[in-house]
């Protein structure tokens, strides 16, 4: 707890000395779909991407674990999302774009446009940070949405010798509306120019239930390598 109150303060006060600074399944998107069915493979792009070193033969448990580079974030992703009726976000398929900048060292800048099939659109805007220290590395994101409430995930990262990552965070509770939310869910960073988000949401305390699958899928004609 005494970590996440760190990574909170952290946060905001990024926010607040940056400029204009302030998550059914969903349709898979084909790339997405290619790049997870090929993490069983060598990723010499998400290795490239994420500054991981490639497996030059079988591993012998003695090898470093090369730090994850929070520079794979940066760019415009495509969001493919389809969460269900819930009083948080409007039920029904949302797409639109996550535009990643960079601020400053680990800090990054986010910038969240959607659109659901009903035409209910939502903004927000955040921060990201990525920290890595005596106790690991970890992702703390925030977004301010414009519908009126705030989110924030921070959890643990960590990644194998195959130069795939991930990191299982949980949001503290959300008040909006006459209800309280809380969501926790794992990010698998898999592919450079692909990714998604399993989640989950537990309303006023009760069970948790899924939450949707967010598809992410990075905007270039090729992928990126090592900036």
């Amino acid at each position: 707890m005494g970590m996440q109150s760190l990574a909170v303060g952290s946060v905001l006060l990024v926010l607040a000395a940056a400029p204009g600074a302030a998550a059914g399944g969903a349709t898979r998107h084909p790339e997405a779909e290619s790049a997870l069915r090929s993490a069983g493979r060598p990723a010499t792009g998400a290795a490239a991407a994420a500054g991981a070193a490639l497996q030059q033969g079988p591993t012998r448990g003695t090898e470093m674990m090369p730090p994850f580079d929070p520079r794979y974030f940066l760019g415009d992703w495509e969001i493919e999302w389809n969460p269900p009726e819930t009083g948080l976000f409007p039920p029904g398929k949302w797409s639109g774009t996550e535009t990643v900048t960079h601020i400053d060292n680990r800090y990054l800048r986010i910038s969240v446009a959607m659109e659901n099939e009903d035409g209910v659109t939502m903004t927000g805007d955040g921060i990201i940070l990525y920290e890595f220290g005596l106790g690991g590395q970890s992702i703390a994101r925030f977004v301010r949405y414009d519908a009126g409430f705030s989110m924030f995930q921070y959890g643990p990262l960590g990644g194998d010798l195959g130069g795939y990552y991930s990191t299982f965070w949980e949001t503290p509770e959300i008040a909006y509306g006459d209800r309280t939310f809380v969501l926790k869910g794992r990010s698998y960073f898999v592919s450079p120019a692909a990714y998604r988000i399993n989640q989950q949401i537990s309303i006023d305390g009760e069970p948790f239930f899924n939450f949707g699958i967010m598809w992410l899928t990075k905007t270039v004609d090729e992928a990126p390598g090592q900036p």
